[in-house]
């Protein structure tokens, strides 16, 4: 765990001077710097607008142009020759609640119009480098990144990862939206109320940096027996494909290719019991296995 802390220890803890997430620069939540990073000169400013909206319209992803549902009402409208998302809601959330969960949407779409790749994905970090959370809803993504947290594991991303050209994952929001059963049991969080569908309990995360490089993937599961072990290319590419963060048809050779590559990259099922005082116990044998694997 030292290298986890030096990590920590070399992000500047002061107030980012251009703050961003996902691999955009945000100067509109300049307000809630906190909970962003440090965005190099190599992301794209991109602006946040808000108007009064409500239903649940078709969505659609052209070259320029792209419109996302939101949760549970509205939607969210993405201009590329402008830079902008104008999030279409019945109430102005706080920025608090855009930076987190509200930004995913315009991750996911901004980083297919850059060429990159994004996942449903939370991710930590380790001596060695990122290891990426894949799962379905509910499969405890959070819960395990904040059990982490509180052993002292540098924590990248909650729930949306996105990947550039060199296999490194930029840097979300800093927090990690809890469910009600998973801050009490860790004793973290803050209420935040009802934010999109669901009622959320915030841990704020340490600063980190903002463009660390992939090394592995772990992709969670339920079962009575706690169990950890490697899996087979056609599981790899099922896990991969069910988060991918916008499913559309891809013909860029060049990201096809890097998919490859993110394939090829260690990838592990972790099995673990459906009870929430396992949650430390499966924390740290995760991390046992990734620090003790194979870059």
């Amino acid at each position: 765990m030292a290298n986890n802390r030096e990590l920590l220890s070399s992000c500047p803890r002061s107030a980012p001077t251009r703050a961003g997430a996902y691999g955009l620069h945000l100067p509109d939540l300049t307000d809630v710097v906190d909970l962003l990073v440090d965005a190099p000169e190599g992301w794209p400013p991109w602006r946040i607008e808000h108007a009064i909206g409500s239903g649940i319209p078709e969505e659609f992803v052209e070259p320029s142009r792209a419109r996302m549902q939101s949760v549970p009402t509205g939607w969210v409208d993405l201009d590329l020759a402008t830079r902008t998302t104008t999030l279409h809601v019945p109430r102005k959330p706080p920025h608090a609640h855009i930076a987190h969960p509200f930004l995913g949407s315009t991750a996911v779409v901004v980083a297919h119009w850059r060429g990159l790749q994004s996942f449903h994905a939370g991710a930590f970090v380790t001596q060695r480098g990122v290891w990426a959370i894949l799962g379905d809803k509910g499969a405890g993504k959070s819960s395990l990144l904040a059990a982490l947290s509180r052993m002292g594991v540098p924590i990248l991303t909650d729930d949306v990862l996105v990947i550039d050209e060199e296999l490194r994952g930029f840097a979300g929001p800093r927090c990690i939206d809890l469910r009600r059963e998973t801050a009490s049991a860790l004793g973290v969080g803050v209420a935040l109320g009802v934010v999109g569908a669901r009622e959320r309990w915030r841990l704020h995360l340490d600063p980190v940096a903002a463009e660390l490089p992939l090394v592995g993937w772990i992709c969670l599961g339920w079962s009575i027996a706690p169990a950890i072990r490697t899996m087979s290319g056609k599981e790899r590419l099922r896990a991969l494909y069910e988060n991918v963060g916008l499913r559309v048809e891809q013909r860029d050779q060049r990201v096809l290719a890097r998919l490859m590559e993110l394939l090829a990259m260690p990838m592990v099922r972790v099995q673990r019991q459906r009870k929430i005082e396992t949650l430390e116990e499966t924390a740290a044998a995760v991390l046992r296995h990734v620090e003790g694997s194979s870059p």
